[in-house]
């Protein structure tokens, strides 16, 4: 690979982007710019001609990551991308399963379960599990959650079935033999006893795996295990995948576990010289299993002993104070560390080379003392320091529940905050209603969720009537609903006013009504009945406020998850989704909320040191640093996986794992801060008599002389009674920019459609998100979709090639898999429906579009950018306008010539003319002509839209002109869009608009 000429780049950074020729092993420190590597890397394979973007593979841990290395490579390549593979270890699994699952005789169109998924599949399974001691009559499904577990742990291990029945029938043989080897038994232990459990466990295992198989569901961990099954078996799919990867790079190295290792091996075998890149450091390990931190690392530089190792130690983030407080932490946990093992420097230097002020240590008596000193803290320094903003300030917690002190802290002194972190959307207030209006039609005497209801903002009732109503139903030992209708049935009455009283008449009538539906309907169609119902809904879509938009969006991306819940589950009433709701929140599970731009919100950010990890803010606060909650107390597994079946024991740390584990948990909290670090601590928690000791991590990063840092704050600091008073605004964010500063940063043709149609239905659709329920129309051309992407991706493996009869049982069969049954009046108009996609399908298998197909490419996503000028070049920050989009089909026509084809299954069929001047088309030719796409030339494409309804193909071409044409078109209505007041258009087609109460057209 040439020498890089980029000026920003130090000699490290360099070194690694340059590399080429064998694998190569970077290890990153803290804020050294592992991101920019590798994204300078990536783009010099692709514009050097190294590869093309399909052909490079890059993975990394969390989607967050994925999504950022995504948005840098996209805007530093000088034009559009299409196949670049950037995701997930699951999201890349996801997808090759999606392609290939067929040829291990596995649904391709599996459901993939969340962790509270998982936990209903086994629940309403559980008693065809052969269990006796993991199924207490006492209490049947104690061990569900620890079986769920157990079962992702051996995944992780990549120990299938067989392994551990043979394993489970080896310790039933030395039970029987009466050997004193038990693993890590005691001597006391009932070694039959113990036999029978690993028999249990392994035939559970062997149960679960069947039972996903024949419902068509994987888990999370199957996604990685069945890819693993899929190249071990399949090896032509293997080498295909070999040969399509050249270049393979791996983030966040360290956290990966054992079988996504053996997947990578798979992929780039240690034999072969290959441009394997893994990114890692061992210091931020803070996921690893048992607190393996250095083993894949060490295992990579045994596997691949040519390897090169690139060290990078110039840190741009953090000051040099920070970095050695960070340094002196981790030092404690050697020899177990990569600089102990490999002998080399990771003593992280600041780019600045300056020191900033000393670590400051918070030391007070009570927790609230604690939260109180940090804010007085924020306040003095953003009013102290010109330039500080509350954005600027991190307050890092430990654990989700250790943030309510500092919550109230900042409330009191009205200063606003923004808590950051991953599934925090079932915790938003707005979104806590609308589950209780679920759980009020899933039992209307859960008088404490039917409460939450009356306290909504839309309802407006005064705290003196609520009080009434409950005094009344305590009176008549009532519960709250049954209050409610009390009161509604009777005349005027001075218990509470006359509005009141309207009000609860109306609120008692819509449960009744929507009770009688619960039997009929789904939780999310019922819950859309309530926004209608109640006027929440025009709310929504009529906010006013920065706090109501992130609220709107808060309320759409949950029915987004109910609607994806009602796909995936035979059975989506409100009693199964309050059941997964209430399970999801109990493990932990919840979605991200809206994401929004927290970063343009003046705020002092609150997050958990997990959540914090890839951020960075100037001044960080590490709070709650005692013994019990930083380091946390160890968690054990409450059905730990055998030592035997562990893969990489050999390299466990030896002492204390979980502390080590927590120590490089504190350096990732430390290494989050670039000018100032402040610690805090206080000597009582909760209700505790007695005294918490310091977290020893204070001491190990300030060194010998610690107790000389700075002491802030006072011990016998006492509240005054009125600072306890909460802010008038319960909302926390300053909310006094516009609601609506609406900019466009990509576009799809289906959005374009939408605008022009309705701009108010495009803000709707588009921007608000409001869900409206799947038609019959949508779930069908939905369903052919998928059955044809599913049906030519297995075609040539089925063996029915050419064979009409098998082609139309398999493809048939593949329509039954991928049917989404939502949308439909009745059973009867599903059933039609479904046989009306079946003609479709056979009479598609009859033309010469299938019959003549030669498919290159299918469902392929793609994004390219245009710019003012319309040349190619890399967008301005001005006007970059990002067009993404997929296309159905791409064959191959020979010559390199293609075609491209689009299936429209509905009934209305445009002219020639119409489709010669058709945007979506010329979209498409957008993409072919990109470089970095397909890379044709306008005479080498033919564009086509087949019609299932009357079986028809009509095809078009683009010229160049007409091309460039549609650039300035594009940013035409780009800018259109952004000036847009959104008002309705009052189309003929409002009459049917799923969203005409909205806007009275």
């Amino acid at each position: 690979m040439a020498n890089s000429s980029k000026k920003d780049l130090n000699p490290q950074q360099l070194e690694a982007v340059n590399h080429a020729g064998w694998p190569l092993l970077i290890i990153a420190g803290a804020g050294t710019g592992k991101t920019t590597v590798v994204t300078e890397r990536i783009k010099r394979i692709i514009t050097e001609g190294l590869a093309k973007p399909e052909e490079i593979l890059a993975l990394t841990f969390t989607e967050k990551a994925a999504r950022e290395m995504e948005e840098r490579v996209d805007v530093a390549l000088p034009y559009g991308t299409f196949g670049l593979w950037i995701s997930t270890f699951h999201s890349f699994a996801d997808r090759i399963l999606k392609y290939e699952a067929l040829h291990i005789g596995l649904n391709p169109s599996f459901k993939l379960m969340s962790d509270a998924e998982t936990f209903q599949f086994i629940k309403k399974n559980f008693w065809k599990f052969d269990l006796k001691y993991f199924r207490p009559s006492g209490n049947p499904y104690k061990f569900i959650e620890g079986l769920i577990s157990h079962f992702d742990r051996l995944k992780d291990e990549d120990v299938s079935v067989d392994d551990y029945l043979k394993f489970a029938e080896q310790k039933q043989k030395f039970a029987e033999n009466g050997s004193a080897n038990f693993g890590n038994s005691s001597e006391n232990f009932n070694l039959d006893e113990e036999a029978q459990k690993y028999q249990e466990l392994a035939n559970a295992y062997k149960q679960y795996e069947q039972l996903k198989t024949a419902e068509g569901v994987m888990d999370f961990s199957d996604l990685i295990g069945n890819t693993l099954k899929l190249f071990r078996q399949r090896k032509s799919i293997l080498a295909q995948y070999q040969k399509q990867f050249k270049f393979i790079l791996v983030d966040e190295f360290q956290d990966t576990n054992f079988a996504q290792y053996e997947l990578i091996k798979l992929l780039v075998p240690p034999e072969h010289n290959s441009n394997l890149t893994v990114v890692g450091d061992d210091s931020q390990s803070i996921y690893k299993f048992r607190g393996a931190a250095i083993s894949n690392i060490l295992s990579f530089m045994k596997d691949y002993p040519m390897a090169k190792q690139v060290v990078l130690t110039l840190s741009y983030r953090c000051d040099q104070t920070v970095l050695d407080a960070a340094y002196r932490l981790i030092k404690h946990n050697d020899p177990y560390t990569l600089e102990a093992q490999l002998k080399i420097d990771k003593n992280l230097k600041s780019l600045e080379g300056r020191k900033s002020e000393p670590i400051e240590l918070i030391k007070v008596d009570r927790v609230e003392e604690e939260a109180e000193a940090v804010v007085t803290s924020i306040k003095n320094q953003a009013s102290r320091i010109r330039g500080r903003k509350y954005s600027d300030f991190a307050i890092l917690v430990r654990a989700n529940n250790h943030s309510e002190p500092f919550i109230r802290a900042l409330e009191r002194a009205r200063i606003p905050f923004q808590f950051l972190g991953p599934g925090q959307l079932f915790r938003k207030s707005e979104i806590k209603d609308l589950i209780a209006y679920l759980k009020v039609l899933a039992d209307f005497t859960d008088s404490q969720s039917l409460f939450r209801v009356l306290t909504m903002d839309i309802w407006s009732i005064s705290p003196r009537d609520l009080i009434a109503i409950l005094n009344q139903g305590k009176k008549t030992n009532s519960s709250l609903f049954e209050t409610l209708e009390q009161i509604s049935q009777i005349g005027q009455t001075g218990l509470i006013d006359n509005a009141t009283k309207e009000k609860v008449t109306r609120i008692v009538d819509m449960i009744h009504r929507h009770q009688k539906l619960v039997p009929k309907e789904t939780a999310g169609q019922l819950l859309y009945y309530f926004l209608e119902d109640s006027s929440l809904l025009k709310k929504i879509v009529d906010f006013k406020t920065q706090i109501e938009e992130h609220q709107a969006l808060n309320m759409t991306k949950f029915f987004d998850r109910l609607k994806t819940y009602e796909a995936t589950h035979q059975d989506a009433s409100v009693f199964a989704v309050v059941d997964y709701l209430d399970l999801a929140m109990d493990m932990g599970e919840s979605p991200l909320a809206a994401e929004i731009d927290w970063s343009a919100n003046d705020a002092v950010n609150i997050l958990t040191v997990h959540s914090a990890k890839g951020l960075e803010f100037p001044v960080v606060f590490l709070v709650n640093l005692i013994e019990g909650r930083f380091p946390s107390r160890e968690r054990r597994e409450q059905i730990p996986i055998p030592d035997e079946l562990i893969r990489e024991k050999e390299t466990l740390p030896e002492g204390d794992f979980h502390l080590q584990e927590e120590r490089r948990l504190f350096y990732v909290g430390i290494t989050r801060a670039e000018k100032k670090l402040i610690y805090s601590v206080a000597n009582f928690y909760g209700e505790g008599k007695r005294e918490r000791k310091m977290s020893p991590f204070i001491g190990e990063s300030l060194g010998e002389n610690w107790e000389e840092a700075v002491l802030a704050g006072k011990k016998e600091k006492q509240l005054p009674l009125f600072e306890w008073s909460r802010p008038k605004e319960e909302s926390a964010i300053n909310d006094e920019r516009s609601a609506m500063n609406y900019k466009v940063d990509f576009l799809s043709y289906s959005a374009i459609d939408t605008f022009r149609l309705c701009p108010l239905h495009y803000k709707l659709r588009s921007i608000l998100k409001i869900p409206t329920p799947m038609t019959a129309a949508q779930a069908m051309g939905n369903s052919i979709h998928l059955a044809l992407k599913d049906f030519y991706q297995g075609l040539n493996n089925s063996g029915t090639k050419g064979d009409r009869g098998t082609e139309k049982d398999f493809l048939f069969k593949l329509l039954d898999a991928n049917w989404i049954k939502q949308g439909y009046e009745s059973k009867k108009h599903e059933e039609e429906t479904k046989e009306k996609a079946q003609r479709f399908l056979e009479a598609y298998l009859n033309d010469g579009l299938h019959q003549n197909c030669n498919a290159i490419l299918l469902e392929k996503s793609f994004n390219f950018w245009i710019h003012s000028t319309g040349s190619g070049q890399v967008p301005s920050e001005k006007f970059p306008l990002k067009i993404l989009g997929k296309i159905d089909r791409v064959d191959d026509l020979g010559d390199g010539k293609i075609e491209i084809i689009d299936y429209k299954t509905g009934a209305n069929v445009p002219s020639q003319r119409d489709i010669d001047a058709d945007l979506q088309m010329t979209i498409y030719a957008l993409a072919a002509t990109d470089k970095g796409i397909l890379n044709k030339n306008t005479d080498q494409i033919s564009l086509s839209f087949y019609y299932f309804d009357t079986a028809t193909k009509i095809s078009t071409t683009r010229s160049p002109e007409q091309l460039e044409l549609a650039k300035q078109d594009l940013l035409r209505i780009r800018d259109e869009i952004e000036a847009s007041g959104f008002a309705c258009s009052r189309n003929i087609f409002c009459e049917n608009c799923e969203y005409k109460m909205l806007c009275g057209a």
